[in-house]
């Protein structure tokens, strides 16, 4: 079985609850739905499909336990032009059998890091930087990048020539 945790907040849960039913308002066809407990800020994990690009669950960013399908014509320039067609950027996915189209399409998405054929938060090695591209976020962690964050550089020039 699967153990899914609460969600932080109830803010947040809030939030995923009513992107989940504008979604279905809006015509998406829930493929599942979990039970969830009434109590704490459990979310039920779901999984959608028959959406368009214009639902709030496509362009804003979710942060909860919703798969959201969408359909495409297969072209290598729609993937990409639906996958940018949002103001965030911080994790996307290519799942292909075509490794070398796979990273044609990831290359060309605006996202700090762009899984191919996997999850990246639990694949990507901790020297990878970890950024949000566009409204998600800003600095990085992770990595030298991530370090050079954390730090503030600063210069120490002086003589041992006493005047």
């Amino acid at each position: 079985g699967v153990n899914m945790g609460p969600m932080v907040t109830e803010m947040q849960r809030e939030k995923v609850r009513e992107q989940v039913a504008k979604a279905k308002e809006c015509g998406a066809k829930v493929l599942y739905e979990s039970d969830a407990p009434e109590k704490g800020n459990f979310q039920a994990i779901t999984v959608l499909s028959e959406l368009k690009q214009d639902m709030l669950i496509q362009t804003d960013e979710t942060f909860g336990p919703v798969v959201a399908l969408a359909t495409f014509d297969g072209s290598e320039e729609e993937a990409v032009r639906l996958a940018n067609d949002t103001e965030y950027g911080l994790a996307s996915y290519v799942y292909t059998g075509d490794l070398e189209k796979g990273g044609r399409v990831a290359r060309r998405i605006r996202s700090g890091q762009v899984g191919i054929n996997c999850y990246s938060i639990i694949k990507a090695q901790p020297k990878c930087p970890w950024i949000g591209h566009k409204q998600s976020g800003f600095g990085s962690h992770s990595g030298m990048d991530g370090f050079r964050s954390f730090s503030v550089p600063k210069s120490l020039v002086f003589t041992t020539n006493a005047p």
